[in-house]
């Protein structure tokens, strides 16, 4: 069950007592199979949307208290997770790359601008266009720091190296919830 991105994210997954992993809650959808965007959440903040993960070590639970039995180890900080929903005592029920959902506390979270690089080989332009130069390619499963969104391009920064690259080769991104690009 666990993908190619799942392993290059470094998760664990242990299905609850007497649930399948497989099971996953369908919320409603709207364009582009996205959830439905909802602004009456009990933090105030729009659902869906992306956060990331504070600690290297992140535990994701089958419901939204610490008696909950851990679905989900998360071994990476900064992995990017969107919230579908939240709870007024602070639980938010996040969505990882390979859509299984689960429960993390709001103090395990970032709000901090994340992408997981989802293809192999993604260039790094000096601008947001394929005709600019070269900088770096990233590999799969890379987590990179989103600093803007143009146009359908991600200008991200990855150990010191800083590039656009466009926004389909990335997970953790909805384009209306990022800065646009700081101008000259």
């Amino acid at each position: 069950m666990t993908s190619a991105l799942a392993a290059a994210a470094q998760t664990t997954m242990a299905a609850p007592d007497g649930a399948s992993q497989d099971q996953k809650s369908a919320p409603e959808t709207g364009p582009e199979g996205w959830p439905e965007t909802r602004l009456d959440t009990p933090s105030g903040q729009p659902v869906p949307r992306f956060v990331s993960l504070k600690a290297k070590q992140t535990f994701c639970r089958s419901g939204p208290t610490f008696g909950h039995p851990v679905r989900i180890t998360f071994m990476r900080r900064g992995l990017p997770v969107m919230v579908v929903a939240e709870t007024t005592d602070h639980w938010r029920k996040v969505r990882d790359v390979d859509a299984d959902e689960c429960w993390i506390h709001k103090a395990k979270l970032s709000n901090a601008k994340t992408a997981l690089v989802t293809i192999d080989g993604l260039t790094l332009y000096a601008r947001p266009d394929a005709a600019a130069p070269q900088k770096a390619r990233l590999g799969r499963g890379v987590i990179a720091r989103v600093e803007a969104v143009e146009n359908g391009w991600l200008r991200v920064s990855v150990d010191g190296r800083k590039g656009w690259a466009p926004q389909t080769g990335f997970w953790g991104v909805i384009a209306a919830t990022q800065p646009a690009a700081p101008r000259d």
